[in-house]
């Protein structure tokens, strides 16, 4: 894989403004296909700045794109407080490049050399090479440095970038930041890479609240355990928020190594949060699916058994799992979920406090089908008005049958 070289790709430039030609040769691979797709589209490579939205337009776009703005600058706050004194900026467009919002020094967000200002179209085929509209096209995380710009207006800048998208995997827009230092931005990778994680945990975080709100009052028999996990939630959230702010502020100095431990903890956390946010959707959402797909059996219950911590420690329950091989199965993950949801919950109101649930996984001898039984131990008091324990069956096949 060819590395950057700033006189190979200054050269580069040259000779595309002489002949037309993009010389392969003197470019990384991925600056090249940017060069090739900004060629073909027309971009001025002579430009000194971008070309912008009309004033009522911009305030249209900005308008319609308010909720992932106002997820973004928390985030994007942070990226400038860790970029410190360095000139810097840090940008969010929607998904065609199209600049929503930037945070950053002073000189670089309305000095004379400043960065482009929201409104501004920074998509290949009209700003070239850039730390927005090129990670779009390219649909990773991309470098561009100095003269890798395709627009002479831009070679002061080393940029990155990385597309934001939704929980359904879709492209929404993009993050980025420019600075004058290379090696600036090289400190700031992981921390701008970890930031655009947690822009698109805050997009799905603002959608959890509209879900707790709409199952509050259409599912109310389920809602309080359901909040329950979901402040389980929050607090993954929260906790990720404040180690990505500890971090921003110790990425330079003496601190560095910590930063690093701070910043591996808040991925984590923001993964954590991602995933538990799925559970839950799963099992709030009254919109079914016909999926099918295969699953470990141990590790599904393993997963609500987590969730379910702050239920179980509420009602003072212990849940134990008991398994052996691994068991898998086909199942509709999201009609499998809710059933052993509720199950657990029915068998938390059958042992009551200070009582257990246990829970064996096994495969049926003979059968094709793998085994979840949930078997509800109440307390001694319990015992006397509840002789028989409570011991429920989920067999596992193309379809969940229900008891």
């Amino acid at each position: 894989m060819k590395k950057f070289q700033f006189r190979e790709a200054l050269e580069a430039g040259r000779k595309y403004l002489a002949k037309g030609a993009i010389p392969a040769d003197s470019l990384r691979d991925v600056i090249y296909r940017a060069w090739e797709r900004s060629h073909i589209q027309g971009a001025n490579p002579q430009a000194l700045q971008a070309e912008k939205l009309s004033p009522i337009d911009t305030q249209r776009l900005l308008e319609q794109q308010n909720p992932l703005i106002c997820a973004a600058r928390p985030y994007m706050k942070m990226l400038s407080q860790a970029a410190k004194s360095d000139r810097h900026a840090v940008m969010l467009s929607e998904q065609n490049a199209i600049v929503l919002d930037v945070v950053g020094d002073e000189q670089s967000v309305k000095g004379p050399e400043r960065v482009p200002d929201p409104g501004s179209l920074l998509s290949e085929a009209v700003g070239g090479t850039n730390g927005l509209g090129t990670p779009l096209a390219e649909n990773s995380y991309v470098e561009i440095v100095g003269p890798e710009h395709f627009i002479a207006g831009f070679h002061p800048f080393t940029c990155q970038g990385i597309p934001l998208r939704n929980e359904k995997q879709q492209v929404i827009g993009a993050l980025s930041i420019s600075v004058r230092q290379p090696e600036v931005g090289q400190r700031l990778k992981d921390i701008l890479i970890c930031a655009s994680h947690g822009v698109e945990a805050e997009m799905l975080f603002r959608r959890l609240e509209a879900d707790v709100r709409c199952v509050v009052t259409t599912d109310p028999e389920n809602a309080q355990p359901l909040d329950n996990l979901y402040q389980d939630i929050v607090q993954a959230h929260s906790a990720a928020r404040l180690r990505l702010e500890m971090t921003s502020r110790l990425v330079t100095g003496n601190n560095i190594d910590y930063a690093k431990q701070l910043l591996k903890q808040a991925e984590e956390l923001i993964q954590l949060f991602r995933h538990r946010a799925t559970l839950w959707q799963n099992l709030a959402s009254f919109a079914e699916t016909e999926q099918v797909e295969s699953i470990c059996l141990q590790d599904a219950v393993q997963e609500l058994v987590d969730l379910l911590a702050t239920e179980t420690k509420i009602r003072e329950i212990e849940i134990v799992v008991q398994t052996e091989e691994e068991v898998w199965g086909e199942v509709n993950y999201q009609s499998f979920f809710k059933n052993l949801f509720h199950y657990f919950l029915r068998a938390f109101e059958l042992v009551g406090s200070g009582g257990s649930v246990l829970v064996k996984v096994y495969q049926i001898l003979a059968l094709p089908l793998g085994e979840i039984s949930i078997i509800p131990i109440p307390t001694t008091n319990q015992v006397q008005s509840q002789p028989h324990p409570f011991n429920l069956r989920i067999p596992i096949t193309r379809k969940i049958y229900e008891y």
